[in-house]
């Protein structure tokens, strides 16, 4: 078996993104000290653990931290820089108004200047709303390859307010970018709002009630870059002819420059969504029978772009790794497993291989040959795997999480390597 280290020993969580957790010289892996994946608004640290020597240094602490919020996490590196982006809840945060989808913003810091933290994404929640700003929560960042735009999820106070006394609104989620550009908002003494380095739009066009077998979607959620083009895929809620629900994948498509119409109306309103500029447009790439699986899982690219990865069941109902092609849609298996992918999975850097759990064991597959080995077996060592396993940069190791007993028999999730000897 393969060679597992050990990297973390504290007795608190140290848990790992989705994706872009490893700076970009492999010198640093970030995490959050969640013990727990639903436990964002409890978070106070934001930390980088030094790949080499194993120290740990704090990069960002909230301040007044409480049970109810501000709450940090999610964090993930830029591909170009030495710089970070994580989940921030509101920071008047408290019992009555805690960490929740539609209360939390995006926060950077660089850390090659005084890790100061930069609000990314303008929020601004009452009206007149700003055009550029959001009114409620991005959350799960991604940055694009380059570096300049990052892709988020994105949930809407205003709406969730509204839709709690008109039957008619619904809050829904959606997938932005934001690129850079300055907006500045009216700042309100009770801290709900904030200026942000970043202009944010959506760009995923949902409705409140799609018609039967329409394209149209009602939630759009857990995107991803497609290679380096400005394009996201994203996975869509729609209903079938029989009203059901199902999820299916869609792309929008973005110019290299977003503009912005005179008839856009980014700012929403009491019952609307901001617009999607009409500049940007958006397709569906998979027509399936019963959907894509409804295990949560993030898409990802070829690295040529012309396969989408996703997870859907087979015909004896295990969930395996599919793509779709972008050109002509037509989907092929790419795992043939006896028990279910049970985690997100993610690809290496070339594109040749994917790794996720399944049957509490890490597995990597080869895309081209659609073969899979075994990696790891956490049950030998009466481990518990979480989250999601990751290629190091260079592909040489697999970084994930387990939940390790202490002396006083309490689990704590810890950072762990293994050795993958495949060469990127």
């Amino acid at each position: 078996m393969n060679k597992i280290h050990q990297l973390t020993f504290n007795d608190y969580g140290h848990t790992l993104h989705h994706n872009q957790i490893e700076s970009r010289d492999g010198n640093y892996l970030l995490f959050d000290t969640r013990n727990d994946d639903t436990k964002i608004g409890e978070t106070q640290f934001i930390k980088t653990l030094n790949t080499e020597t194993l120290e740990i240094k704090t990069i960002y602490s909230t301040k007044n931290q409480s049970k109810f919020g501000p709450g940090v996490g999610a964090a993930t590196f830029s591909p170009i820089e030495n710089k970070i982006i994580f989940i921030h809840g509101i920071c008047n945060a408290n019992q009555e108004n805690p960490y929740s989808a539609t209360r939390r913003t995006g926060v950077s810091v660089n850390l090659n200047i005084d890790e100061k933290p930069i609000f990314m994404d303008a929020r601004n929640i009452f009206s007149p709303y700003t055009k550029g700003a959001l009114r409620g929560g991005t959350h799960s960042h991604l940055w694009k390859s380059d570096g300049k735009w990052i892709s988020f999820t994105y949930n809407d106070f205003v709406l969730e307010q509204e839709a709690k006394i008109n039957s008619n609104v619904k809050d829904q989620r959606v997938v932005g970018v934001m690129f850079s550009e300055k907006v500045e908002v009216p700042l309100d003494e009770n801290l709900e709002n904030n200026n942000g380095e970043m202009f944010s739009v959506i760009v995923s066009k949902v409705v409140p009630n799609p018609k039967n077998g329409s394209d149209e979607i009602e939630k759009a959620f857990d995107e991803c870059w497609i290679n380096t083009t400005n394009n996201i895929a994203f996975q869509g809620h729609v209903r079938n002819l029989e009203g059901k629900l199902k999820t299916e994948i869609y792309v929008a498509i973005i110019p290299d420059k977003i503009t912005i119409a005179e008839t856009d109306n980014l700012q929403g309103s009491r019952i609307n969504l901001p617009d999607v500029p009409k500049c940007i447009t958006q397709k569906r790439i998979t027509f399936t029978e019963k959907g894509i699986s409804n295990f949560r899982h993030w898409l990802r690219s070829s690295l040529n772009g012309e396969i989408i990865y996703f997870l859907m069941e087979d015909d004896q109902n295990i969930t395996q790794l599919f793509g779709v092609n972008t050109n002509d849609f037509k989907i092929n298996q790419y795992t043939f497993l006896e028990k279910s992918i049970d985690s997100p999975f993610n690809i290496s850097k070339d594109g040749k291989y994917a790794v996720f759990f399944s049957d509490e064991k890490i597995k990597i597959s080869c895309l081209s040959e659609k073969k899979s080995k075994l990696l790891y077996d956490a049950k030998l060592f009466n481990n518990r795997l979480t989250g999601i396993p990751h290629f190091s940069n260079n592909g040489k190791k697999i970084y994930f999480n387990q939940f390790v007993p202490n002396k006083s028999h309490k689990e704590f999730i810890q950072i762990f390597s293994i050795d993958t000897y495949i060469h990127i």
